[in-house]
């Protein structure tokens, strides 16, 4: 029964994309028939009825759909009390791949609060800064009724963890650099910084970009933004802004699934694809080579500690065998451990059971491309190639670079020894930086901090050249 409401649902948002309003009015009321606590349906009903001004009718839908979505509507009887829910960010593991957003799709754990489509909003218990949303009136006639493109339902993921769905957006106005936020008489009602908007999803594919009929066909990245939130998402095959990245939800259960994430809001991009796969790709290494190899390194983390002492201490593995094997029918009560019984034994002394324990603590560590390169199947710089398009970086090698004595100066001696980055340019007030790990993306708050830029863009190179250069331009200049 879910299932078939959640369809009505997405009839009614298509159907109002294109201008059917009372078709989709009735699609709507379906969907609400079959699932009377479906908000979104009250919540898109509601901005229907307000536009055709059905005012009483509009904002019994809108109050419902708040009050579904604050957990507190009862069903009976008058004068229950809502409480507001605090706003706190969701905090996600990286390795939770997962599109945390429709994970929890009431978005109970999100504090998602609804812009009320006839005024009030809200903008202002968000945190901003005074100007960080403007509000229209008075600003240049925004207050006034807008003939700019037609406005549709979107939800804002603000970078303050908050997120905020409007029946009424206009991506990109009055400037590129702006959401618009429309009142059902078309007045403009707040305008929305983008450096302020983690995420923005909408219903429908935005203008001038060609509706993808199988959006998963796309690459899929895992994608991090500054509020903390995983996107599992397809990218758009037509990218016409190099400042805002163009996907779909990688979930196919959703009705907002396009997506507009600001790049200087990213924190971290993931193509999801093996290293393996781009090796085979770019011709580092064969299929033949890469399937031995990856067996070996299965083998290799797999190692038993038996083995490894048997190398070091230069023994036999049969009678590392029979020496586990007797204290094994023994049944001791209190079972030792390998190394243990191996010391007692006299077949080890201390320092090789050591060096053996040290062993396989690296080797079950040790990643694939490190493995690689050890075994001399492919190159660093081959796999650090790799790496950057995984992690949707530019690879730069460092002793192809030409340096500054302004470069020098970007960012502290401190902060760069300390964090082994080097600061490359500064152009436009976009600052480019080199790491040599892609997990070094999470120091761009600081770096913006320390160097007060506009945007930080990082470029992926291998350790031993950054490391010497940091050494021979910082370190040794004193």
């Amino acid at each position: 029964m879910a299932d078939k409401a959640e369809n009505y649902h997405k009839q009614g948002l298509r159907l109002f994309s294109v201008g059917k309003l009372q078709e989709a009015v009735e699609f709507f009321t379906r969907a609400i028939e079959i699932n009377p606590e479906f908000p979104e349906a009250y919540l898109h009903r509601g901005g229907i009825f307000l536009e055709t001004n059905r005012i009483v009718e509009g904002n019994a839908d809108i109050q419902r759909a708040k009050d579904l979505r604050s957990g507190k509507f009862s069903g009976k009887g008058k004068g229950k009390s809502r409480e507001k829910r605090s706003a706190k960010p969701l905090k996600v593991n990286w390795r939770d791949v997962d599109n945390i957003y429709e994970a929890v799709f009431p978005l109970d754990s999100r504090g998602v609060e609804y812009g009320d489509p006839g005024g009030g909003d809200g903008f202002e218990a968000d945190g901003f800064p005074g100007d960080a949303l403007s509000t229209a009136e008075g600003e240049g006639g925004f207050g006034k009724p807008d003939a700019g493109s037609r406005p549709s339902p979107a939800i804002l993921e603000l970078v303050n963890g908050r997120s905020l769905e409007f029946a009424r957006v206009r991506l990109f106005e009055p400037t590129a650099d702006d959401v618009s936020i429309i009142r059902q008489d078309g007045h403009v009602e707040r305008v929305v910084p983008l450096e302020h908007i983690a995420c923005i999803r909408t219903a429908e594919v935005r203008p001038g970009h060609k509706r993808m009929s199988n959006p998963l066909r796309g690459h899929v990245e895992t994608i991090e933004t500054v509020d903390g939130t995983i996107h599992h998402a397809a990218i758009h095959p037509d990218q016409d802004r190099d400042d805002i990245l163009s996907c779909f939800s990688a979930e196919e259960q959703t009705p907002f699934m396009h997506k507009f994430i600001p790049m200087v809001n990213i924190r971290r991009r993931c193509l999801d694809r093996y290293l393996g796969e781009i090796l085979l790709e770019k011709r580092f290494i064969g299929k033949d080579v890469l399937r031995k190899s990856l067996e070996e390194h299965r083998q290799a983390k797999n190692l038993q500690l038996g083995r490894i002492i048997a190398q070091r201490a230069k023994v036999m593995y049969s009678a590392i065998e029979e020496e586990l094997d007797r204290a094994k029918r023994e049944k001791v009560e209190n079972q030792r451990k390998t190394g243990e019984i191996l010391l007692a034994s006299g077949l080890a002394d201390k320092k090789q059971v050591m060096e053996a324990l040290r062993c396989q603590k690296y080797l079950r560590g040790m990643k694939i491309g490190q493995f690689l390169v050890e075994k001399g199947v492919v190159q660093e710089k081959e796999i650090y190639i790799a790496l950057a398009e995984k992690f949707r970086m530019p690879f730069v090698d460092l002793r192809r670079q030409k340096f500054s004595r302004n470069s020098l100066t970007l960012l502290s001696k401190k902060f760069v020894v300390r964090n082994e980055i080097l600061p490359l340019a500064l152009v436009n007030d976009i600052l480019t930086v080199a790491v040599h790990h892609q997990k070094a993306a999470y120091l761009r708050e600081e770096i913006m901090k320390e160097r007060k830029c506009r945007e930080v863009r990082f470029v992926l190179s291998q350790p031993a050249p950054l490391r010497m250069i940091i050494d021979m331009l910082y370190k040794k200049a004193g």
